[in-house]
């Protein structure tokens, strides 16, 4: 991935994350279904790209990739904790297909290793989507409460963090390339970190 895709892709990251922390309940459930169709088509995408490979590592992801089917294309969740119930199962389901990515990186074809780096990004955005999701609704419920107050400040600091180092890394020349790739994936840990701190 060159430099400028990469940085746009963390870019809009970012901005959807930003989006999502400010959304109110009713938005928030019809964040979640555009989530459940966004993993259900890449999916099915990925899944079909993986149709000629006969590896046991992507037998096991196309499987897991038709459990994740299967989970997002269920119907619409109306209440919150149908919503709640859902994105259990989705997480669920996203980090065993996480762990079958990971086999398939070993993977001795090139594009099915550069697939499966792909899907492992895909599912570690979507995990922390959930995340987010997970504390909204928990510490959301009473959008004035002072702990979300609080703890929508500490991740809006950490979104700004990875804004900064993007701002930075666009600046940078290609020799300094990998150092910041290093530091977007640090910085990524820390926005990861803050959506999972509150259970």
């Amino acid at each position: 991935m060159d430099k400028e895709n990469f940085i746009n892709r963390w870019r809009a990251t970012a901005d959807e994350l930003r989006v999502q922390l400010h959304l109110g309940s009713k938005e928030l459930s019809n964040k979640f279904e555009e989530q459940k169709k966004e993993i259900l088509n890449w999916s099915k995408e990925t899944r079909t790209s993986l149709e000629t490979e006969a590896s046991i590592a992507s037998v096991e992801m196309r499987t897991k990739l038709e459990e994740l089917e299967v989970q997002a294309a269920l119907g619409k969740a109306e209440t919150k904790e149908a919503i709640q119930e859902q994105r259990k199962k989705l997480t669920s389901l996203i980090r065993g297909a996480n762990e079958a990515s990971i086999k398939l990186m070993g993977d001795s074809k090139k594009n099915v290793r550069e697939l499966a780096g792909k899907a492992d990004s895909k599912f570690d955005e979507w995990h922390t989507r959930f995340d987010l999701l997970r504390l909204q609704m928990t510490l959301g419920a009473s959008d004035a409460s002072d702990e979300w107050i609080e703890k929508k400040e500490d991740l809006n600091k950490s979104i700004r963090n990875l804004e900064s180092k993007l701002g930075e890394m666009s600046q940078e020349t290609e020799e300094g390339w990998s150092n910041f790739k290093g530091e977007i994936s640090e910085a990524w840990t820390h926005v990861k970190k803050a959506f999972s701190k509150t259970e």
